[in-house]
């Protein structure tokens, strides 16, 4: 399934992707799916993501369940009630509020090469705060006083579903719910003024990400998966997810040797070759620059940059 979280007439909903165009809404359908079969499960109806992740197991084989009913149904007055057109929808992005944010640096061999560096030992951890967290078609601000060379970085993001402590690199995709679409923008100058990377990484908004978490069911093997990046319709990172040095059951497993992952936790994966500050010349991001990024399977976001004062 293609999980998303939308808005429409200022409430936040949750919903499933239909026939490319539609939205589900979760929560009607289970309440439809409840009323028409009154010996089915009584549960409480999840109106948000992460309630949904905190209770992935006992809750994803209802939710399942009533979307195919739902879809199958030939009542149109149902069918109606309990979805919208896309376009009648503002997608957000699909949780906003995750524990922590973790990030993979210099995770691709494209991307080493592509600076110049060593093929790093061990994965390479550092963290966005969630505050950057912003919409897959969401506009990414910043002020030109702040910082004059902001950049990009096409990466897959993997939302874990289950407490997730010391596991083995063999069972850690078992803790994950699903995959998405992220771009890491970054402010260069910031992050490398810093020498640590927290701050030029997590501006407001310098975390777009979604338009769905794509059930891990539906990708069968995340490092098999292309993924590009367009700036004002030039690719400008061309790879795919088989690039990794650290592949996502590694990342996961590594991780949770030090930090518990919890429900909902974000962790972005890295990013190919082709970065702007790794251009000849450089190439940074200006004021109505579009950026696309796009994975195989998973997704599509967009987002513009606003220079502001």
């Amino acid at each position: 399934m293609k999980l998303l979280t939308y808005t429409i007439k200022d409430e936040s909903k949750l919903g499933a992707l239909w026939q490319d165009d539609q939205v589900v809404n979760l929560q009607s359908a289970l309440l439809a799916y409840q009323n028409a079969h009154p010996n089915a499960a009584k549960l409480n109806y999840p109106n948000d993501m992460l309630s949904l992740i905190q209770n992935w197991d006992q809750l994803m084989p209802e939710v399942r369940t009533a979307f195919d009913w739902l879809t199958h149904s030939k009542d149109a007055v149902l069918l109606k009630g309990a979805t919208h057109s896309l376009s009648q929808v503002e997608i957000e992005a699909p949780l906003s509020n995750p524990s922590k944010v973790v990030c993979v640096g210099l995770n691709y061999r494209d991307h080493c090469l592509d600076h110049h560096l060593p093929i790093p030992e061990r994965p390479l951890l550092f963290s966005k705060f969630p505050s950057s967290i912003t919409g897959p078609y969401g506009d990414v601000c910043w002020s030109n006083a702040t910082s004059k060379n902001v950049d990009y970085e096409a990466e897959l993001a993997i939302v874990i579903k289950k407490t997730c402590r010391n596991v083995r690199p063999e069972e850690a995709l078992e803790y994950v719910a699903g995959y998405s679409v992220l771009n890491d923008i970054s402010a260069r100058d910031v992050q490398f003024a810093d020498v640590q990377w927290v701050r030029g990484k997590s501006f407001d908004t310098f975390c777009p990400y979604g338009p769905y978490l794509v059930t891990a069911d539906e990708v069968p093997d995340p490092q098999r998966l292309p993924i590009r990046l367009l700036l004002n319709d030039q690719v400008m990172q061309d790879s795919n997810t088989s690039q990794m040095i650290f592949p996502c059951d590694e990342i996961i497993s590594y991780i949770s040797q030090t930090s518990t992952l919890h429900p909902g936790d974000l962790i972005a994966t890295g990013t190919p070759n082709g970065c702007g500050a790794a251009r000849e010349p450089q190439v940074y991001l200006h004021d109505g620059d579009r950026l696309v990024v796009e994975i195989e399977n998973i997704g599509r976001i967009e987002n513009i940059m606003r220079e502001v004062n």
